[in-house]
């Protein structure tokens, strides 16, 4: 593959209270000292838990022990504080050294998703295996990276990242980048390639264009998990 002009406006990374912030954060940080854009990490708040924390009978239950406690909100608040602080203060000593432009915010699931459904031109979002997993690098993931492209100017954006990250990479390309048609079953001949691609080479790193992401995500998303695979999606 030839290498198209790479050029990324931000890069955008979803923080979960429960998952790798320091390795992820490090991984957007490389991404943007690399390749350019603006780093805009968002620390997604459990709002509906929040909001159900409030009332006297509210309990969680561990799914590991089967213990149950009572949800405490105003103790979740502090906690949310917590971790916004100690985020701030990763990205202040991985970004700054790197005259990295940042932005943390706290904010919902659903704004993330809103993003996953329209991340603007030039916008890369980095998802992790369930907000557990992420590679601390751009050095080659085990199992190697897998591009999924097309035409588009996603794809084409997509496919220049994926040269500059391993110029021998395994990848696929779908026609009729415009048809948002594709079926999100997995016996859709396309969507079925894929997965047993995915199946046969487990890559570390998946990149595609968000728009494809958003197609097959259904079918996608529960072999991500076991895999352990860090998704780049491009917009």
């Amino acid at each position: 593959m030839t290498e198209p002009e790479l050029r990324l406006r931000r890069i955008l990374l979803a923080l979960d209270a429960g998952g790798a912030v320091p390795s992820a954060l490090s991984l957007a940080v490389t991404i943007a000292s690399r390749f350019g854009g603006q780093l805009e990490a968002l620390l997604l708040a459990q709002a509906e838990l929040t909001r159900a924390a409030e009332f006297p009978f509210a309990s969680e239950v561990s799914l590991l022990f089967g213990l149950e406690r009572p949800l405490n909100a105003p103790i979740m608040r502090r906690s949310l504080q917590t971790l916004s602080a100690r985020v701030q203060s990763m990205m202040t000593q991985l970004a700054d050294p790197a005259r990295i432009p940042w932005s943390l915010q706290v904010t919902e699931r659903r704004q993330w998703e809103g993003l996953l459904a329209a991340p603007g031109e030039g916008s890369l979002l980095v998802l992790t295996h369930a907000g557990h997993h992420v590679l601390a690098s751009l050095a080659p993931a085990p199992g190697g990276l897998y591009l999924l492209h097309d035409d588009s100017p996603a794809g084409q954006l997509a496919r220049a990242l994926a040269v500059a990250l391993e110029p021998q990479c395994a990848h696929t390309r779908w026609s009729d980048p415009g048809d948002a048609g594709l079926s999100p079953a997995a016996d859709v001949p396309e969507v079925a390639r894929l997965l047993a691609d995915l199946r046969r080479l487990r890559p570390g790193i998946l990149i595609l264009p968000a728009a494809r992401y958003r197609e097959i995500e259904g079918v996608l998303r529960p072999l991500i998990a076991r895999l352990e695979c860090t998704v780049l999606l491009v917009g």
